[in-house]
Formats: structure tokens, sequence, C-alpha cells
């Protein structure tokens, strides 16, 4: 650790260890065991001066500092007298420091109680004069007084705790020691120390360093009574730049470039009115509210509370997650700086917002815990954080991409409100495209038309949008080039985020058609297209109980069609289909599975699209079988959100024997898509091949069995890059071929 030296140079700290040295000197009456105790005067005074000698001699017999080992004595003969022949013992009469003074010094407080007296003096004397010159040469306040002042004013320390913070400085800063006897015997004899050089009592002393002290509140102190590694307080008292404290822990942060509330729709309506009343209602309570906005990232949480702040007409302060250098501030001090923001900050004016708190929220686990998906010893403590949450008096919006679970019990609890963030739907996406148009002013190179397009093709968040703009406006382009250029910049942003484009998207065969299609029912194909239609068209505005809901299941053998009639319903209905394969849904975590269910329609809900849940049966297997609970709890997730959803909901499966009785009552329609009968296998040969068929073909096409439209695809697939001429004989050849693949052919679906 570094320490200063102790000369002329070093102002208001030098003053202040000679004032703890007078303290201390006068308040230790026992033995010195450490010579370091008196480097005050060793390090101020060249220990073959002059002037060292001259105080020795004004406070001490020069017989008391020849018993000294490392002064040497001058001394004088005197002539015989009075008839002795023997000459008398000769007289001192000057000595000379020959070693370390420090070491002649503790020697001199050892010796005996004139002794320790006379050394006071002389301490007294050469500290006074130490003080004299120091005044003389300060024309003004030091710097580092100012920077000292500054964080008892931020902090609100007491007289005592401001002596014992800077007896602290002193102790780490310079080479002041004060521990006379050598060592301590733990932190009881330290807060000793520490009352004898404050001269202040003990137990007042012990107070100031308690955990419930500002000191240790704060983090300025730890329990040893020294500052914490990378203690931002020692750093700004060393070396402040002359910025107000307060800038070192949260800033205000303009929220004029705010979206409007407008924008957020359904979440502004939603969740508006009891924000308003809340916040509102914590100017004159006796604490503050906690709010926690959580959930998947980029989803426009810190922009929603800007916005909040601008809507209520409240100043915003934002804890900050770093340093002027970019170094990341660690837990302790953004803890700190939320209790020092709640005490300096207007209270019927002010609102705080903590980004990026999942480090903050998320509290130490032990090792077992860690070794199973915890964060460890890089949480934060939780008695700390929980007695934050206690003692806010502002509100104070939370922000953290962290699932709620991995926030432990009793810090969740102490939120007053919480939003939890889904993943951005289109027209939520449409709305940030067209802000963030207006913000690079972009409006000549992207039309609200383009910037819709761009909505509804690229699935990402608001950053990698905002991200893809500000680059588009350093590159300017021509305006014919701009959706090229949004592409090339685009696509490696989402492929790098894993998040899908419009090219992702299921998309019917260009020559696909119902025609043809073997459907068991008396509701054909064209009349559910028309059904969902007008499910889509009504509005539910809760006044029917009865409304029934628009889930669709799919069966029936592979490759009968029912991914294509689910793209070919999507196209038609000009509607986004979100698609989840069962074992996209399934999770190896407890809760995992239920959690990405309900998820799975959150994102159908947002994008007013279908949800396609492709082999269902994965995840909503007959109950009476299960053999653990979360297999019941799984299949209870999906039960209550299709009872629940708004939206279009279509199952497919292959094996329909297998699903839970109870989740076939939730569904309206139930399509079996069976093998093809003659006539669909003929529509779909002359279809996908171009090619009529004869008498003779037709009859061979008609006896080949289990047949599917997606046999017909195979075939002309393997067949693309034979080159010259396919004959019909071929295909037909390769039909048979795929229809003998099919393992127990005409058995039952499900068996």
């Amino acid at each position: 650790m570094q320490k200063f030296k102790n000369n002329m140079s070093d102002g208001w700290l030098f003053t202040q260890e000679l004032r703890f040295f007078r303290n201390f000197m006068r308040n230790w009456d026992r033995d010195v065991n450490d010579s370091d105790f008196f480097d005050i005067f060793a390090n101020s005074n060249n220990s073959s001066s002059v002037e060292t000698q001259a105080l020795l001699k004004r406070h001490f017999p020069l017989e008391t500092l020849a018993k000294c080992e490392g002064i040497s004595t001058e001394r004088e003969h005197r002539s015989l007298r009075r008839g002795r022949n023997d000459a008398d013992e000769p007289k001192i009469v000057d000595i000379r420091v020959s070693r370390n003074v420090d070491g002649v010094i503790q020697e001199l407080w050892n010796m005996d109680k004139a002794s320790r007296a006379r050394c006071r003096a002389m301490l007294e004397e050469w500290c006074d004069i130490l003080e004299r010159r120091k005044t003389r040469s300060r024309r003004q306040k030091d710097p580092m007084e100012a920077r000292m002042d500054e964080i008892c004013r931020v902090l609100k320390l007491s007289d005592v705790e401001r002596d014992v913070l800077t007896y602290a400085a002193v102790r780490q800063m310079t080479c002041f020691d004060d521990y006379p006897v050598g060592c301590t015997n733990g932190r009881n004899d330290r807060a000793h120390f520490f009352a004898m050089a404050t001269d202040r009592p003990t137990s007042v002393v012990t107070a100031a360093l308690s955990a419930k002290g500002r000191l240790r509140r704060y983090e300025v102190l730890d329990v040893d009574g020294e500052f914490p590694r990378g203690c931002p307080f020692r750093a700004f008292l060393e070396s402040g730049d002359g910025e107000m404290l307060e800038g070192q822990f949260y800033k205000k942060t303009s929220v004029e470039d705010a979206l409007p509330w407008e924008y957020y729709g359904k979440l502004a309506e939603e969740h508006g009115g009891i924000l308003r009343k809340m916040i509102s209602s914590a100017k004159t309570g006796r604490r503050g509210v906690n709010i926690l906005f959580y959930g998947e990232p980029g989803t426009g949480k810190t922009s929603f509370a800007k916005t909040l702040a601008k809507e209520l007409g409240l100043d915003l302060f934002e804890i900050r997650q770093g340093d002027r250098d970019g170094e990341r501030n660690k837990p302790q001090s953004r803890m700190t700086g939320i209790r020092i923001c709640n005490e300096q900050v207007p209270r019927e004016s002010s609102m705080v917002v903590v980004d990026e708190a999942d480090q903050l929220l998320r509290t130490s686990m032990d090792f077992f815990a860690a070794m199973f998906g915890g964060m460890g010893s890089s949480g934060s403590e939780k008695g700390v954080i929980n007695s934050i949450l206690d003692e806010t008096v502002l509100p104070t919006i939370w922000i953290s991409n962290a699932p709620a679970k991995a926030l432990d019990d009793s810090v969740r609890r102490r939120f007053d409100y919480s939003i939890r963030f889904d993943k951005l739907g289109s027209r939520q996406r449409l709305s940030i495209w067209n802000n963030s148009v207006k913000k690079f002013r972009l409006e000549r190179l992207v039309p609200a038309e383009l910037a819709e397009q761009f909505a509804q093709k690229y699935q990402t968040n608001a950053g990698g949008i905002a991200m893809v703009l500000e680059n588009v406006k350093r590159m300017r382009p021509r305006k014919d080039k701009v959706a090229d250029l949004v592409d090339s910049l685009m696509k490696p942003h989402c492929e790098l985020m894993e998040a899908k484009t419009k090219d992702d998207v299921l998309q019917p065969a260009k020559d696909y058609s119902l025609e043809g299609l073997n459907i068991k029912g008396d509701v054909s194909l064209d009349r559910i297209v028309e059904a969902v239609r007008n499910f889509r068209n009504s509005k539910d505005d809760g006044s029917d109980p009865d409304r029934p809901r628009m889930n669709i299941l799919l069966w029936g053998p592979p490759g009968t069609g029912k991914t294509e009639f689910v793209k070919h319903l999507g196209q038609t209905l000009n509607s986004k289909v979100v698609v989840k394969m069962g074992s996209d849904l399934l999770s190896m975590w407890v809760g995992g599975t239920e959690k990405n269910i309900r998820s799975a329609f959150e994102e159908a809900e947002a994008d007013n699209a279908i949800l396609f849940l492709d082999e269902i049966d994965g995840i909503v297997q007959d109950r009476s079988g299960a053999q653990r609970s979360w297999e019941v709890t799984q299949v209870n997730e999906l039960l209550h959100r299709m009872e629940n959803f708004k939206g279009v909901m279509v199952g497919a499966t292959n094996f329909m024997d297998n699903l839970d009785a109870a989740i076939m009552r939730r569904f309206t329609f139930k399509l079996q898509f069976d093998y093809l009968d003659e006539a669909g296998k003929r529509s779909f040969f002359e279809r996908m091949f171009k090619s009529r068929l004869s008498a003779a073909d037709a009859t061979r096409l008609a006896a080949i069995p289990n047949l599917a439209p997606g046999d017909f695809r195979t075939v002309r697939q393997s067949l693309y890059y034979l080159g010259g001429s396919v004959t019909n004989e071929t295909r037909l050849n390769e039909l048979e071929k795929e229809g003998s693949l099919k393992k127990g052919a005409g058995r039952r679906i499900g068996f």
C-alpha cells in the first residue's frame, strides 16, 4: 500500500498526522515496543542535525543521554585538586546521536517516568515547530482537506465519524504507526487505539465503526477500520478530479429523448394507472417504492423507465455502472451509490433507475448452489441488498435481464410492483424502427413503408435496430441501396443474436394447394380457413362468455400435409406463424418446460400470430401414465394456456392416441389428415410432376398404398439432378419404393 512521505508538501494530511500523534503520545503511558511509533520525529528531522541534538540536550540531562545506546559523548578531564593525585571523573560536555533517532527516543521513553515526561515535552515542542512551519507554508486550503469536507458533506458524517475517517486516512496514507506495542489483540484493541488517537471515548469510536454506522453502511471503511480494496472514497480523497463526489455514484439522466407514452400501448394501459398512483404516494409516505422491470434483454425496459419519468414530470437519476475510466463499478459501490442518491436528491421530484441490476439482486450462494447454476460469490450480500430495498425513500426502478426465479425469495418479495418484459412483437418493433429513424434523421432514406418491411422481416431488439441505423447514417447509401445495406448489416446481426428473419418463417410450397388432401370429417379445409378468418376479425370484448376458442388439432401419418396446411393458413390470412416443436419446449430443468410453454403463447399473442405446436404429443402425453410430478405440471400449463389464449393455436401430431384426454376437449376443430385416396394421388402426381397420366399409369398409381403428399415432393427432389428426361414409369417406381418403406402400413395411427 503506497504511503506519502512526511515532508512539507504533504499539507493537511501531515498536520492531521501530527494531531493524532500528539493525542496518542498524551494518552499512552506504557512502554513502546516498536520504535516505528516515533517515525514522525525521525522522518521529519535528520538524526545528525544540530536541531535534533539541541532538542535532546534541552530536555534531558547529559548524564541521562549518556546512558542511551547509540549516543556518543564528548568528555573533558579536570585537573588535580586538593591534593588528590588521581584525576577527577571526566565531565560530559556534549553528545552526538550515532544511530536512528527513533530508537534513541524509544529507549528514553521506556527508561522511567521522569524520562518519559521529558520525552513527551520534547516531542510536543517538536510538533509545535513542525506545525508552525506548516502554517507558514500553507497559503490556501489544501485540496485533500477540501475533498474530506466533500465526503463528510455528502455522507453527512458527524464530527466523531470525520475524525475516525481522517485517522484511517492518516494510518493508510502516511508512515504513521499507531501501534506502540508492536501488535494488536483484535478489533477491541484497534478501537482503543482509534480512541486514543482521536482523543475520544472508546465507546463513541466503537459506535462510529459499527455496522450500523455511516462509515460501514456506505462502505467507506471495513470492519477493521480500513479502506476496503478499490474504495472509491479513498481514490477520491487522494486524487479527486474536481467533480462533486455524488457524480462518482449517480448522475441525472435527460428524458427529453424519451419515447412517447402512447408508443407503449398495452404496456402503458395495463400498468400506467397503478404506477402513477404508487409513485405519487411515495412522495409523502414513510418509504419509497421499489419497482422491478425484468425479462428479455433489449425489450425496452430502460426506455420505458425514461418515458415513465417524463410522463410523471420527475427528474431521473441513474446509478452509475462504471467510473470515468470505463471500469465497471463493483456491486458494493453501486449499493453505496443508491444510499447516497436517496439522501441527496429531492424526494418530491425525483425517480431513481438502477439499470443492469442483475448482479446486485442475485445474492451470494454457497458452493453447492453455485455448482448447480447459482451466482456463487459474485452476487451481492443478501442482507445488504435487502436493507437497501427496505430503506429506500425514493421511487426506484430496478432493471434486470435475469428471470424471476434467479432472484432469492427474500429479494423478490420486497418489490412493491413488477413488470415482466417479453420479446418484442412486430408492432413494437415497428414503433422502434420509426422512432429510431427519426432519432438518426433518416426519414428520407427509410420511409414508413420500408420501416414496416424491416419490422416484419427482422425479429431483433431495439439495440440491434439502433446499431444498424447508426451504420446506415455513417455509410450514407443511395436511397435505392438502403434495403440491401440494411439486409447486409441485419442478417449477420440476427445470426449472431440467434434472432429470426422473415426468411426463416414458414412459407408454403409455391405449388401448394388444398386440392387432393384426404381430410376426414364434415368440415372442409376451406371452411376451416374461413372460420379462422372470422375468429380473427371478431373482437373479444368479454361480453360473450361462450365465445369459443380457436384451437385446432391436426393429426395423421407423417407427410400427409399438416404442416403445409398451417403454412397455407398463415399466408392466406397474412399472419405470422410462430412455430414451436414439442422438443423445443422441453427443458432439462424443473419448471423450464412450463416456462417455455408460457413464453410460446405470449410470443404469439404479442405478434398477433398463429401459434403452431408441432409434435404436440411430446409435451401433452396422457397424465394417467405419468410417473413424475413435472410430467403432470407441464400438461397442466399447456391446458391453462390453451384455455385462456385469445389467438389461434394449431397443434399437430402423428400419434393422437398418446394425447391426454383433457386436451382433446380444448380443440374447437379436430382434423384427420389421412393417406391420399385415388383422386388425391392423381391430383398430386400431375401437379408435382407437371405430367399427364395414361390410363395404365393411373391404375398403377392407384394401387400404391399409403402415399402422402410428402412422398411426391421427396421423389421430385430425388430426381431433380439426374438430368435427361424422366418418365412417368421412373416416377411410379420411386413412389412404389416410398410406399413400401412405410412400416406397419395399414395399422391405426398412434399404435
